[in-house]
């Protein structure tokens, strides 16, 4: 390789530690695949480089934003409002579907599935809240719970 800059060891392969030589910044050639490929040894794995390599470059030539976003609730996407017929609709079982949808039809043994799992005390457990709780209290224990 060419004198240049020792750069800090790299694990190859095998486990054993290597030097990568690399040219010195004001000499790099990107064209040059002796430059290139020690750099990438190099780099490659390194998370701050990969994200910002994601951030910058890839996500923003790929992805399409728009500063306009729609949105719409179940309810409006089920109901009479922006469509007269509809062919199905997915979402969460649940009897706050549309009343145009009419009744949600649980397959037999939801309800059984369901109830096996919220008295399950190896999933769920239960706390007696103080006299005086409110809202506020009741996050503060969701967002203190360690399980």
């Amino acid at each position: 390789r060419r004198g240049g800059h020792r750069s800090r060891p790299n694990v190859s392969a095998s486990g054993a530690e290597e030097v990568i030589e690399t040219a010195p910044l004001h000499l790099l050639d990107l064209r040059d695949a002796e430059h290139v490929d020690p750099l990438f040894a190099l780099l490659r794995a390194d998370p701050a480089l990969i994200r910002h390599y994601l951030e910058q470059i890839v996500f923003p030539s790929t992805m399409d934003f728009s500063t306009a976003k729609l949105s719409a609730s179940g309810q409006e996407l089920g109901g009479d409002l922006l469509f007269s017929h509809r062919l199905g609709f997915s979402g969460t079982p649940s009897e706050l579907l549309p009343v145009e949808l009419g009744r949600c039809r649980f397959e037999k043994g939801d309800d059984a599935r369901m109830l096996h799992v919220l008295s399950d005390a190896a999933i769920v457990s239960h706390r007696l809240l103080p006299r005086d709780w409110d809202a506020a209290a009741i996050l503060r224990l969701v967002a203190n719970h360690e399980p």
